[in-house]
C-alpha cells in the first residue's frame, strides 16, 4: 500500500487572525468595563447630589420646628434667612418654599395649621431633578 504523506506547515507564533481576534476582545472587554466604570460613577454622582440635598432639607425642616408660627408668616424672608444659616449653595441648588394655610381652603377655620413646601432642585447631566418635602407647622 501507498501510503500518502502530508506534510504539516508548522507555525511558530501568532497569525494575523490570533492578533486581530485578541486584539478585538481587549477592545470589547475595554469598551465594556470603561462603561460599566462612568456609570457607576455617575450613579454614585447622583446619590452624593441627592444626599446632600436630603441633609439640607432635613435641616431646614429641624429649623421649621424650632421657630414660633407666626416667625414664618414671610417665607420668603426666612427662605433668605434659611440660606444663609444653612450655607446653602445657590450655584448647586434651587431652594423653593411655599406656604399654605389651613384657613385659606377653609375659610370659617382659625388659622392653626400651615403646609410648607420645601422643594429643592438641582441639574445633573443636563437633567433637572428635584425633591419635595411637605412639613406641617401647627400653632401652639
Amino acid at each position: 500500500m501507498s501510503e500518502n504523506k502530508q506534510k504539516i506547515k508548522r507555525e511558530k507564533g501568532a497569525t494575523g487572525l490570533d492578533v486581530a481576534t485578541g486584539a478585538l476582545i481587549f477592545i470589547v472587554f475595554t469598551t465594556v468595563i470603561l462603561t460599566l466604570y462612568v456609570q457607576i460613577y455617575k450613579q454614585s454622582s447622583i446619590i452624593k447630589i441627592h444626599e446632600d440635598a436630603m441633609g439640607y432639607i432635613i435641616e431646614i425642616c429641624e429649623d421649621i420646628d424650632m421657630r414660633n408660627y407666626g416667625e414664618l408668616e414671610d417665607i420668603n424672608g426666612y427662605k433668605e434667612m434659611i440660606i444663609a444659616k444653612i450655607g446653602l449653595p445657590v450655584e448647586r441648588y434651587n431652594l423653593y418654599l411655599t406656604q399654605e394655610k389651613y384657613i385659606d381652603t377653609h375659610a370659617d377655620a382659625k388659622d392653626l395649621v400651615k403646609r410648607i413646601k420645601i422643594n429643592i432642585t438641582y441639574n445633573f447631566d443636563g437633567q433637572e431633578r428635584s425633591i419635595e418635602v411637605n412639613k406641617i407647622k401647627v400653632k401652639e
